[in-house]
């Protein structure tokens, strides 16, 4: 230690200041918060409450306006943050975006800025766990409303709940926040910006709660459109970035376990077959549908001659493949050498070889696509598929494959296992009744369920006059908490009706007001094993 000369050595040191110590929140703003202990200086280096709160006070007008459900969580824990063990809790970044995102259009209509003291960018997102106790909640009495903004409307889903992710209270303020998205949408920079968009901007209503946005589906439309926003000037706004989001929703998205995601079909060749989801990269790794029509333009021709028609749908499973929840399915080995031979003749008369990265050794030969040449068919995944993309769902609640096969198996006429045009307009129609019933009879319980005197009903209605036992049986098979859901409602009407119409191909002519029809054993099982 260096001694001045003259210095008393024999003084002990200063005592260190005494630490800061909780306190009872007392600003009037911030005493309905979840915690009610703060601790001073604040980051502001505000030492008192009351001087706290008399700065806290010029944002009172815009909490009361409620332009963001975060705006007062985020203030409060910057002007009278949560005591945390004497020390005080650091602010949220990404509370604090989505609290910017929501009001600064209003402060910057009446000529105010937001506060250089408070940009985000001075956060982390250190506590931002914590901020999802008190900013990220749902209001209480929230409930569904039809969609209206017009980049939204023709989504899977119809309701949505506000306030959403960003604050905002209405859907008038929601929609003119998520026009600044509607050009990047028009030119398709990529298949998932407009879902995540509308995920944010009107999130689907589930039980009168929004379904979180999907981080992976924010990450696939952020960086597809970043090099397109980077030409025009454009940044990803902050108050969207792709961490703030979990991937707690992302399979009801169709975000596979590996992280894969479907996208609608957009290669011309590919569109109108028994699919319509793909995944980039394809099997042949172009990571984008645009690029993958780049390099299909050597089988246009081949589509369009003399080549069999399975040639279409084997190179589009292979440059466009078709995306099931999220996960890529490979054509089988054996569709491959069908579609080969279709066309060996063809190629050979133009000294063209069958290309080197389509060999068929290199397929395999089960949990594959297999031979479909009628692209106007379609098998119960290609159904549950439509259906999905359809909007046949109730509140993010789809149908299963299992109910898919049901559907198929009773509109299939011509017992093929699929089903034509025809065939499927018969069966949406079916589906759309059942699904219009259940929504406005059934939904409004919670959960939304059909009780055992409402299904008693419907059965009655379409005159399954069934006796208490078997009532009871079917009604213990399907029901789950609280009753029948929309999936076992639609599968058990269906079922019942394919048994009503076998029952009917074997009924008997008898002279006398009587239902009897005349079954072989093996017809029997055939009827009863569906």
């Amino acid at each position: 230690m260096l001694i001045t000369p003259g210095q008393d050595t024999s003084a002990p040191p200063p005592p260190p200041p005494p630490p800061a110590s909780c306190q009872t929140i007392t600003v009037p703003l911030c005493r309905d918060l979840p915690y009610t202990d703060t601790v001073l200086p604040n980051v502001l280096g505000h030492a008192t409450q009351e001087e706290a709160g008399s700065a806290l006070w010029t944002f009172a007008p815009l909490i009361q306006v409620g332009c963001s459900a975060q705006l007062k969580p985020f203030l409060c824990s910057v002007f009278t943050p949560k005591c945390v063990s004497g020390a005080p809790g650091p602010p949220c970044r990404a509370l604090c975006e989505q609290a910017r995102a929501g009001c600064e259009s209003l402060m910057n209509k009446i000529g105010l800025q937001w506060p250089e003291a408070l940009g985000c960018q001075a956060f982390t997102s250190e506590s931002c766990e914590n901020a999802h106790g008190f900013g990220f909640t749902q209001p209480s009495g929230a409930s569904c409303q039809t969609i209206t903004v017009p980049l939204c409307r023709d989504l899977p889903y119809t309701e949505t709940v506000l306030p959403n992710v960003l604050g905002h209270a209405t859907q008038e303020e929601a929609g003119s926040a998520a026009f600044q998205f509607a050009s990047l949408v028009r030119l398709g920079c990529s298949a998932h910006l407009k879902t995540f968009v509308c995920s944010v901007y009107t999130p689907e209503c589930v039980s009168g709660t929004p379904r979180p946005p999907c981080r992976t589906v924010c990450e696939h439309a952020r960086s597809d459109c970043q090099s397109l926003m980077n030409k025009f000037g454009l940044r990803w706004p902050d108050s969207l970035k792709c961490e703030a989001f979990t991937t707690e929703s992302c399979e009801h998205y169709g975000v596979g376990t590996g992280g894969g995601i479907c996208e609608p079909i957009t290669v011309p060749m590919c569109q109108g077959l028994s699919y319509n989801q793909t995944m980039s990269p394809n099997l042949l790794g172009h990571g984008s549908q645009r690029e993958a029509v780049a390099k299909m333009s050597f089988f246009n021709a081949m589509v369009q001659t003399m080549c069999t028609v399975d040639i279409r749908l084997f190179v589009c499973t292979v440059y466009a493949p078709p995306c099931l929840a999220g996960e890529v399915q490979r054509p089988c080995r054996s569709f491959c050498e069908r579609a080969k031979r279709g066309c060996e003749g063809f190629m050979a008369s133009f000294d063209v070889s069958w290309p080197a990265e389509l060999q068929c050794d290199s397929f395999p030969e089960d949990k594959c696509v297999s031979e479909d040449s009628r692209p106007d068919m379609l098998n119960a995944e290609g159904l549950l598929a439509k259906l999905i993309a359809g909007g046949y769902s109730v509140r993010g609640k789809t149908l299963s494959l299992k109910t898919a096969r049901l559907l198929l198996t009773l509109m299939d006429a011509d017992k093929t296992r699929d089903l034509n045009v025809v065939e499927v307009f018969k069966l949406e129609h079916h589906v759309a009744v059942l699904r219009r019933e259940y929504v406005e009879s059934y939904e409004g319980r919670n959960p939304p369920s059909v009780t055992q005197t409402q299904m008693k009903k419907a059965l009655s209605l379409r005159e399954f006059h069934l006796d208490e036992e078997t009532f009871r049986v079917l009604w213990d098979e399907n029901r789950s908490e609280g009753g029948i859901d929309y999936d076992e409602f639609v599968a058990v009407l269906t079922k019942l009706q394919i048994l009503r119409e076998r029952f009917q191909a074997h009924r008997l002519s008898l002279p006398c007001d009587c239902q009897v029809a005349s079954f072989s054993f093996k017809q029997f099982m055939e009827s009863a094993i569906i």
